[in-house]
């Protein structure tokens, strides 16, 4: 597998299992097939390993006749310790290295044997060692006789091994005997759809877009180096979708043994079981084919046929060999003879098209027909490529024709994730369209692509509008998109009058997905109750149309709704129905823009796992289908913060804010300002919480659309104040929000904020005072629909009654902030309140090994990273890992806030 860091995409889990069994001191084998990655986890745990001596060999297949070179590498560059050997160990050790002759009687390998063990013995005894064997399958047989006497003799004795070892799908490692016990096996998996595209977007950036990862995913099997090689290959993510993919030689010499050795006479059965979407022997038999024709393939394994019937290759890059290499005629004439065969209309127009690449009305017709079926059938990608090729093959004196065409493909592709695709087809539409509905679509959809960007959006939109004018459902759309630009450039005056126009327009022609769409915004404009009961309105009306983006967004902001009016268990079963049906509809714009939601509502109502996944999947939609990714890594910096890392979440919040600045987009500028404050709370910097959410709250301000409940975040503001000593302007900020709150009806908000005021309270010398306020607050809110919310207020209660000098109200405080944290797997939470407690319990220091409290006072005294290795005899990694772990557990994040960790209360 290939990485740009030391940390491989996708093989956190397999990395954390690695590590814990080496750290229990077993030996650990990774197995699989070439490609998969080994090596690259092999060099990520080798990285890791601070504290261990680290000895690598990496042996390779030209090389595995050569005697004892599997010692030599791992002995290069390793501590000379073998003039403490007896002089006939140490002359063996020598011969087996190279330094003299090589040994040549058994008395003399024994001797070898001997050395070895005793050398390891001797280093171990200083820190303990890690052996790292890349593919052992090729460590020369000398080697590994002395690898395996050793395994089985050292005992107690610090020496762990970890292997890699090359086997096929499926297969077991047949050389653990050079691993001593106890030894895990680990099999390295493919990597899974949204690991490729992670992968290949670091390889090769923007131009591995979505349509481009499918492709490249499906043809290595989720092989990492296979995927990487194919991105190299391909190297446009516009490579045309019917043409084979180009495999290149450094994949072939792996595979193309298994072809060479099949007769002639199976091509042009290998060629239709490679073009064909489900191919089988039936399929062969109705194409004119024998069955004995791959009796060769299914022998040699090259094809294997499955439970269903169904003869697939035993790997999909052999698929694309074979078609590849086939002729243009010979690939013709298959899809030919496919069309003549299969029954399903989608089937059948892709083979066609493939067969008759000039323009014809009635193969144009077909496509386009078969493009609906596919959309209809939950599957937009297709559904592009099939109305790209209706447009391809309309004739060239019917452009208008084609504009329609092109548009449909603009519009399936759009909603299958793939903008780039979409606005290049858009565009065609606009330039060749003949008829006035056409050209208003083609700029709308336009518009809707500039995403935050609504610089240009403006003439589209004028021109728009005057082709529209005297057509009712044309004129709807166009007043909505008017209304949105109103609504974004700050004027929502503006934008509620064209909504109103917009709504009479659609009620005149029935168009009732247009209303939908226009309630939403209304209520999204309007907020509070009036803004709910327009947002309810849409949502009921939605659930009974088909799925569109707008009923998609209609159906989301309703569920949404429900959660600010505290209705969590209602929000939650709105939006995990309203994902099923988005998935199952295949349309991954929309799905990005679900994920939003359904990672919000998840942690809102206490479910930080679930939240945390979703996140993850939204952010990688984002970046794959938007035009910005912004609002993506804002939902995965939320989620991070709520049940992952506080170093993830500031990442993200940092990527999310630069991305929303770029777009512009002041509304997600003010949310990736909170986002970025909420972190920093976290985190335990007031000051840099309270100068972020100043940014936040000043937007909030000018925008007029203060809405507490949108994003809990005003609360933590109010305490960010105080912990940065701005008393006067906190109890400003409390006041205008509760204020906003109960204006809003958003009792969702009152506890959090009731915590900030108990903050701000005992700010000025009143901590009991805070802490009874904050503690019939909790009570009041028992049953509160937000757990993390509840979670929140015992923490700061725990602190109120610490700085009260009550202790024990404190630890009781604490501990069910603790309880509830884990509950919700609110992790970072979780240990920031369990560092707290433990403080509580037996002083700042507690919990600390020797080492890290040592490790501690010499950074308070000043020492340098490697004043402090030479002070505990560590070495320098050692001392960097036991800081970093010093970091995160204690959630400092520099040396000058370590320093302070052990004063004194």
């Amino acid at each position: 597998m290939v990485s740009t860091s030391s940390a491989p995409i996708g093989r956190a889990d397999l990395l954390n299992h690695a590590r814990e069994r080496l750290a229990a001191g077993g030996s650990v084998v990774l197995c699989g097939p070439a490609g998969i990655g080994k090596s690259t986890i092999l060099d990520a745990l080798a990285v890791s390993e601070a504290e261990a001596l680290v000895l690598r060999a990496a042996a390779a297949e030209a090389e595995a006749d050569l005697p004892y070179l599997a010692l030599v590498d791992l002995f290069d560059g390793a501590p000379d310790a073998s003039d403490q050997l007896p002089a006939h160990l140490r002359a063996a050790l020598d011969g087996a290295l190279l330094r003299s002759a090589l040994p040549a009687t058994p008395h003399d390998q024994l001797a070898v044997r001997l050395a070895v063990l005793e050398l390891f013995r001797i280093l171990a005894a200083e820190r303990p060692v890690l052996l790292i064997l890349d593919d052992v399958q090729w460590i020369d047989e000398p080697s590994a006789g002395v690898l395996r006497f050793v395994s089985r003799r050292l005992g107690e004795v610090p020496v762990r091994v970890l292997a890699a070892e090359r086997v096929p799908d499926g297969g077991a490692p047949s050389r653990l005997d050079l691993c001593p016990p106890p030894t895990v096996t680990l099999p390295v998996p493919p990597l899974p759809q949204s690991d490729v595209a992670d992968l290949l977007r670091a390889r090769f950036g923007a131009e591995a877009g979505r349509a481009h990862v499918q492709r490249i995913y499906e043809a290595s099997a989720g092989n990492p180096l296979y995927a990487v090689e194919l991105g190299r290959a391909i190297g446009s993510s516009s490579y045309p979708a019917t043409d084979p993919l180009p495999v290149p030689e450094r994949l072939r010499e792996l595979l193309t043994a298994r072809l060479a050795s099949l007769p002639a006479i199976d091509r042009p059965a290998l060629l239709v079981v490679a073009a064909a979407a489900r191919p089988s022997l039936a399929l062969l038999g109705a194409c004119g084919l024998a069955e004995g024709l791959v009796e060769a393939a299914l022998a040699s394994g090259v094809l294997q046929v499955e439970a269903d019937g169904v003869i697939r290759f035993s790997h999909p890059l052999l698929r694309e060999m074979v078609y590849a290499d086939a002729t243009p005629a010979a690939r013709r004439e298959t899809h030919e003879r496919l069309a003549d065969t299969v029954t399903d209309p989608v089937d059948r127009a892709r083979h066609l098209a493939a067969a008759r690449p000039e323009p014809e009305e009635g193969l144009a017709e077909c496509l386009a027909d078969a493009a609906s079926a596919a959309r209809l059938r939950g599957a937009p990608a297709m559904a592009a490529d099939l109305a790209a090729l209706a447009a391809e093959r309309t004739p060239r004196d019917t452009p208008g024709v084609a504009a329609v065409r092109r548009l449909s493909a603009a519009q399936y592709a759009y909603s299958a994730g793939s903008p780039a695709d979409a606005r290049r087809h858009a565009t065609a539409a606009l330039r060749d369209a003949a008829d006035r509905r056409t050209r208003v679509g083609a700029r709308l959809l336009l518009v809707e692509m500039s995403g935050e960007d609504h610089s240009n959006s403006g003439p589209l939109l004028d021109a728009a509008f005057v082709e529209a004018v005297d057509t009712p459902d044309l004129l709807a759309h166009v007043r909505l998109y008017k209304a949105v630009k109103a609504y974004w450039d700050g004027d929502g005056e503006a934008a509620l009058a064209e909504l109103k126009r917009a709504e009479e327009a659609a009620e005149l022609c029935g168009d009732m997905e247009r209303l939908v769409e226009v309630l939403s915004w209304r209520g999204n404009i309007l907020l509070g109750t009036e803004g709910d009961e327009y947002l309810e309105r849409a949502g009921k009306l939605a659930r009974g149309l088909s799925l569109t983006p707008a009923t998609v967004a209609a159906r989301q902001v309703a569920a949404m709704s429900r959660l600010f009016k505290g209705e969590t268990a209602e929000a939650v079963r709105r939006i995990e129905a309203l994902r099923i049906a988005v998935e199952r509809a295949g349309t991954v714009r929309d799905l990005a823009a679900v994920l939003v939601s359904v990672a919000g509502i998840y942690w809102r109502a206490g479910r930080c796992a679930d939240a945390l996944t979703a996140g993850r999947d939204c952010v990688r939609l984002y970046v794959d289908v938007e035009t910005t990714p912004g609002p993506g890594y804002l939902v995965a910096a939320l989620v991070e913060y709520a049940g992952g890392t506080a170093t993830a979440a500031a990442g993200h919040a940092d990527r999310g804010l630069a991305a929303c600045l770029a777009a512009g987009d002041e509304d997600w500028i003010k949310l990736a300002h909170a986002t970025s404050g909420l972190v920093h709370m976290l985190r335990g910097d007031p000051v840099a919480a309270a100068e972020a959410m100043r940014e936040a709250y000043a937007l909030d301000q000018r925008l007029g659309r203060l809405d507490p409940g949108i994003l809990p975040w005003h609360a933590d503001f109010v305490e960010a104040l105080v912990g940065a000593g701005a008393r006067a302007e906190a109890t400003e900020v409390l006041e205008e929000v509760e204020q906003r709150a109960r204006h809003l009806d958003r009792q969702v908000v009152f506890l959090g904020l009731a915590r900030a005021r108990a903050v701000l309270t005992a700010a000025t010398g009143e901590a009991r005072e805070g802490a009874e306020a904050l503690h019939r607050a909790i009570e009041q809110w028992q049953e509160h629909p937000y757990p993390l919310e509840l979670a929140r207020a015992y923490y700061t209660l725990g602190g109120l009654e610490r700085r009260a000098h009550r202790r024990g109200a404190a630890r009781a405080a604490l501990s069910e902030a603790v309880r509830r944290y884990a509950m919700a797997d609110a992790h970072p939470w979780r240990e920031v309140a369990a560092a707290d407690l433990a403080r509580l319990d037996g002083g700042r220091g507690a919990g600390l090994s020797e080492t890290e409290r040592r490790i501690v006072e010499l950074v308070r005294a000043g020492a340098t990273n490697r004043e402090i290795a030479r002070a505990l005899f560590l070495s320098i990694k050692a001392v960097e890992a036991n800081l970093t772990r010093l970091y995160r557990r204690l959630n400092v994040r520099n040396r000058s806030q370590l320093a302070r960790f052990l004063d004194p209360e």
